[in-house]
């Protein structure tokens, strides 16, 4: 007896779907670190979302995103409130991150 497995090509909606939850997990992980006080560096956000989604999230193009990463000091303060209500923390949070940041590159 032969057996037929059919197997279903997921829809359009259905990757969205799993798109838009996989989006949320990640922004979860990242507003669970923040608050936990985990988060020193970009570098560990970025393993949880690559930086060009985050650029694209946040508003800000791939090449100005990684320049202001490299210089947390040229972050305005909206896109500091956008990445803050992105993530889902306080402005606070995210403003003492960038603080921390440009003092660490300010050292060496």
């Amino acid at each position: 007896m032969t057996q037929i497995v059919a197997t279903t090509k997921a829809t359009d909606k259905e990757k969205q779907l799993a798109r838009a939850v996989k989006r949320k997990n990640k922004l979860n992980s990242i507003k669970n670190e923040f608050e936990g006080g985990k988060i020193k560096s970009f570098d560990q956000i970025f393993a949880i979302m690559s930086e060009t989604r985050l650029a694209e999230e946040v508003g800000i193009s791939f090449y100005t995103f990684r320049k202001k990463v490299n210089n947390p000091g040229e972050f305005t303060i909206q896109e500091i409130i956008r990445f803050s209500e992105l993530v889902g923390v306080e402005y606070n949070i995210i403003s003492v991150f960038i603080l921390e940041e440009i003092k660490s590159r300010q050292r060496g």
